[in-house]
C-alpha cells in the first residue's frame, strides 16, 4: 500500500536523498533549420549504441522554505519508507505550478509511485484553482518525456540553458481540470 501525504520535516531529508539519476537508452535530438524567413524546429527520438545512465544533481533547492512556503510537496511512504517524492512551486498570480522535482527511488519504479504522487498533485492543483501545471526536462530525459506525455502534458516548446553542461530543456505543460 502506498501513502500519499504531505510530509513531515524527518520526510524531507529522506526526500532530499534518493537517488534521482536514471538510465536511457534514448534521447531526443534537436534540429534547428533556418531559412526563407523561416525557423522550422525538429525533434526526434534517437537510440543510443547502449544504455546511458545520467546522474541528476542532489537537490539544489532548501525543501524545508519550500515546504514552510506551502509549496506543494507530497511524499510516498510504504512503511516506514519513502519512495518518492514531488515538489512544486506556486505562481499565484498566473495561477502555474511549476513542477521543480518528481523523483522516485529506482527500486520502486514504473510501480505506480510517480502517477500517485503526479494525481495528488493536480488534486492539489484543483483545490489551489491553478490553470496549469508546467514542466522543463533535459532532451536526455526519456524515461520522464514519456511519463509525463502518458499522463496528458504536452510539449511547449524548447529552452537552451545551462543545468549543470549546456542542455536542452523541453517544456511540457498540462491544463488542469
Amino acid at each position: 500500500m502506498i501513502y500519499i501525504r504531505r510530509p513531515t520535516l524527518h520526510d524531507l531529508n529522506e526526500c532530499a536523498k534518493l537517488d534521482a539519476s536514471f538510465t536511457t537508452q534514448r534521447v531526443w535530438q534537436m534540429h534547428m533549420q533556418t531559412e526563407d524567413n523561416r525557423i522550422q524546429v525538429h525533434f526526434h527520438l534517437v537510440y543510443l549504441p547502449r544504455p546511458m545512465t545520467v546522474a541528476t544533481p542532489p537537490e539544489d533547492r532548501d525543501l524545508t522554505k519550500a515546504w514552510q512556503r506551502g509549496d506543494g510537496i507530497y511524499a510516498a511512504r510504504r512503511g516506514n519508507k519513502i519512495l518518492g517524492y514531488i515538489h512544486v512551486s506556486l505562481s499565484p498570480e498566473d495561477k502555474v505550478g511549476f513542477i521543480r522535482r518528481h523523483v522516485v527511488a529506482p527500486e520502486f519504479r514504473k510501480q505506480g509511485v510517480g502517477t500517485a504522487l503526479l494525481e495528488r498533485t493536480i488534486e492539489w492543483g484543483r483545490e489551489r484553482k491553478l490553470r496549469n501545471f508546467e514542466i522543463a526536462l533535459s532532451t536526455k530525459n526519456h524515461p520522464a518525456i514519456d511519463f509525463y506525455l502518458a499522463h496528458g502534458f504536452v510539449f511547449t516548446g524548447f529552452d537552451e540553458r545551462l543545468w549543470g553542461k549546456q542542455e536542452i530543456m523541453m517544456n511540457f505543460s498540462r491544463v488542469v481540470r
